[in-house]
C-alpha cells in the first residue's frame, strides 16, 4: 500500500521510513523521492510488496514552494551550515537593483525547460555507493557530476528584498538548493534557502497527505485515486495462476492493445500485464 506523509521539519527521509516499518509492522519500506532535513511537505511511502510500483512514481515531476534569502551565504545552501551576511553596503546595493523584473527575466530565461544542474555536496546523491553528505562530513574530495533536469515552470510568489519567494514545478532529481546556487551565481547576491516545502507529487496534493503521528494501516491511497491514468482489471483465478507462472493467456476482455493494466485481487494490485497481440503478457508480480 502506499502513503502520502507531510514530513516535518527536522526529519530525514529515513527517519520517516524507519517510522513507519515500526507503526506499519513492516519491513520493506521505500520512497518515491527524498527530502532534506529541513524541508518539509510530500513524502509518498510505499510498504510490502508495493515497494514494486515505486518506479511508476521515481520520474513524476514535483511542485515546491521555498524561500531564498539574498543576504546570507552558507556552504550547505540552507541552514545546516553556518550563515554568514554579505556586507552592509552589498546589501543595500542589491536591495536598489534586484528588481522582481529582473529577478523574472532570469528565471524565464536560465531557470526554465531542460538545464544542467550539480546537486549540492551536502546531499543525498551517492558517490561509489556512499552517500555525498557523509563524504563531506568527513573531509574526503569527490566531484558532483552534472545531471540533466527539466524545470517546467517557476515563478514569483512574492519578494521583497532579501525575501525572494518561488514556486517551481520540476522533473524528478532536481535539487532545489542548487537552484538557489545558480541564481547567485548570475546575481553575486547571497544565496540559501530558508524554507521549503513539497506541495505536490504529481497529481497528489497537500490535502490528501497525513501526518507521521496519524499513519497507521488502516489508511492508505486509495490505488484508483494514485494510479488514475492507468487501467485495473481483474483475472478468473486460472488465469491468474497462468500469469504469475509467466504464462501468456488468451481473454475475451475487450482490451487496449500495448496497454499497463494493474491485476486487482482482493481490492490490491496483485500484477501489472500488458495486452500485446490479442494476448494478456504478464510484466510484473506484485
Amino acid at each position: 500500500m502506499f502513503y502520502l506523509i507531510d514530513k516535518p521539519m527536522n526529519f530525514t527521509s529515513f527517519d520517516i521510513v524507519k517510522i513507519c516499518k515500526k507503526k506499519l509492522n513492516e519491513k520493506r519500506i521505500g520512497h518515491t523521492g527524498t527530502l532534506d532535513p529541513l524541508a518539509s511537505g510530500l513524502l509518498l511511502i510505499a510498504a510490502g510488496n508495493y515497494t514494486k510500483l515505486i518506479p511508476y512514481f521515481e520520474k513524476d515531476s514535483k511542485v515546491y514552494e521555498f524561500t531564498i534569502w539574498l543576504d546570507w551565504i552558507t556552504e550547505s545552501a540552507d541552514l545546516e551550515k553556518e550563515v554568514i551576511y554579505i556586507s552592509k553596503e552589498e546589501q543595500e546595493k542589491f536591495k536598489n537593483i534586484l528588481k522582481k523584473e529582473n529577478i523574472e527575466k532570469i528565471l524565464k530565461e536560465k531557470f526554465t525547460g531542460k538545464i544542467t544542474q550539480i546537486p549540492p555536496k551536502y546531499s543525498a546523491v551517492k558517490i561509489n555507493w556512499q552517500r555525498a553528505y557523509d563524504l563531506i562530513r568527513n573531509d574526503q574530495e569527490f566531484e558532483m557530476k552534472c545531471r540533466v533536469i527539466t524545470i517546467h515552470k517557476i515563478e514569483i510568489l512574492s519578494y521583497s528584498y532579501p525575501d525572494l519567494v518561488l514556486k517551481a514545478t520540476v522533473s524528478a532529481w532536481t535539487y532545489i538548493r542548487s537552484i538557489a546556487v545558480d541564481l547567485w551565481e548570475i546575481i553575486w547576491s547571497g544565496w540559501y534557502i530558508k524554507t521549503l516545502r513539497r506541495t505536490q507529487i504529481w497529481h497528489l496534493w497537500l490535502d490528501k497527505a497525513i501526518s507521521i503521528d496519524d499513519l497507521n494501516p488502516e489508511n492508505p491511497l486509495n490505488d484508483h485515486e494514485l494510479f488514475p491514468n492507468n487501467l485495473f482489471i481483474e483475472l478468473w483465478e486460472e488465469d491468474l495462476k497462468a500469469i504469475n507462472n509467466w504464462w501468456f493467456i488468451e481473454t475475451k476482455l475487450d482490451l487496449q492493445e500495448n496497454k499497463d493494466y494493474f491485476v486487482l485481487q482482493n481490492w490490491l494490485v496483485s500484477n501489472i500485464v500488458k495486452f500485446e497481440d490479442n494476448l494478456i503478457k504478464p510484466v510484473r508480480k506484485i
